[in-house]
């Protein structure tokens, strides 16, 4: 988040990310309404969040907008595609710190770290079932939570500093923000599992419920841990929170380790759902329908070989944390968390867009303002990143 508010300077940086949290909250407001309607059509106690998409897009009261085939191959291509891309960033992460703390001099490469790793995270992604990776996934968050106590204590420690503005001059790297922001804010995939747990749903989506007090909770945060390191580092601000101390003290490298076993301890979350789309969706019934030779132990060690080796490969084509983060935000969070629930908004409500049409109006604004916002960021990153492979540097 400071690096994201280097992007924009301070005020925009408070003012957008409290925008883009309202906005992401309230398309994830409609995503389980629209969950609910969909339990109620296809007269099912819950649905994930594939389901609901498929769901929506196949069970119309008068005509199918796709195939349920049709529809189930791009929302599953999505999902791996963001759920992928947030583990390469998690490889980058881990791969940045590993050369922080034995290699400061960086005369091996980081992508060269992101390839060593791979053993390791191989061994995280063969577990297989949630309950042995939900304990170690506990223990990571506490990690994490420790670890940003200390890098806060060391960004307030000495005062702030003198390089910060309060707008950001550059307005081609506003685009950027966008990115980072959707990346660091949102997780989707959670939002109708949370609900799915709860004893009492039905307070979920209330004005006064969890998921508004849980996202005002995450967006304050975000602005507070933003403003706190871009007032200290201004615009020399990284993309790992820790990495911005200046000496590798004690505290600074405790810091970074806690960092880099907490990303790891919560990387086989990030891959589970991947391996389980392409085990239970595809090479399982190819086994099934003998399309596919070999036994289900043989795919399921292929499938999390391949997920993990992946992972590694683009964190090692694309080793820049920040520039990682602002593309999977912007091209796979913010399709998952605010296009996709719009887009099923105003289709499940194509008979009844209420007096004025107030519902399509809605969803339509809902939707040009994120997909502009999205584009510009893709189009930004991009740039960004054919930039880095070009002269190695950021401009």
């Amino acid at each position: 988040m400071p690096n994201a508010f280097a992007c924009v300077g301070l005020f925009i940086g408070i003012v957008g990310t409290a925008f883009m949290g309202l906005l992401i909250t309230g398309s994830l407001q409609l995503l389980v309404k629209i969950h609910h309607m969909m339990c109620i059509r296809l007269r099912k106690p819950v649905l994930v969040y594939d389901e609901v998409v498929v769901a929506t897009l196949t069970t119309d009261v008068r005509k199918s907008w796709l195939s349920a085939r049709a529809a189930t191959l791009i929302v599953d291509i999505t999902i791996l595609a963001c759920y992928i891309g947030i583990g390469s960033v998690y490889v980058v992460f881990i791969s940045g710190i590993i050369q922080e703390c034995v290699d400061s001099e960086k005369m091996i490469g980081q992508s060269y770290y992101a390839l060593m790793i791979f053993p390791f995270l191989f061994i995280m992604n063969m577990m297989r079932n949630l309950a042995d990776i939900a304990p170690i996934s506990v223990v990571g968050n506490a990690l994490l939570i420790t670890a940003a106590l200390i890098g806060i204590v060391y960004s307030l420690k000495d005062g702030i500093g003198d390089k910060w503005s309060i707008i950001g001059p550059n307005v081609n790297m506003y685009p950027k923000f966008i990115g980072v922001v959707f990346f660091s804010i949102c997780s989707p995939g959670m939002i109708l599992a949370i609900e799915h747990s709860m004893k009492h749903p039905w307070n979920y989506v209330k004005p006064c419920g969890i998921l508004n007090w849980g996202m005002t909770f995450l967006i304050l945060i975000h602005i507070f841990v933003g403003s706190i390191g871009y007032l200290k580092w201004g615009p020399d601000a990284r993309g790992n929170f820790i990495r911005n101390h200046e000496t590798l003290d004690g505290a600074t490298i405790t810091a970074l380790i806690m960092q880099a076993l907490a990303i790891y301890f919560t990387y086989g979350l990030q891959c589970y759902m991947p391996i389980h789309i392409l085990k239970y969706n595809y090479a399982m019934p190819a086994i099934e329908n003998s399309t596919c030779k070999g036994t289900p132990f043989l795919w399921d060690l292929i499938i999390r070989f391949s997920i993990t080796i992946a992972t590694c490969i683009l964190a090692a084509a694309i080793p820049k944390l920040d520039l990682f983060t602002g593309l999977v935000g912007a091209v796979c969070i913010s399709t998952l968390a605010t296009l996709i629930p719009v887009t099923m908004y105003i289709l499940v409500h194509h008979e009844n867009y209420g007096r004025f049409k107030w519902r399509l109006i809605l969803g339509v604004s809902m939707l040009a303002v994120v997909f502009v916002a999205t584009a510009c960021a893709v189009a930004t990153n991009l740039v960004l990143i054919v930039k880095y492979f070009k002269y190695r540097t950021m401009r």
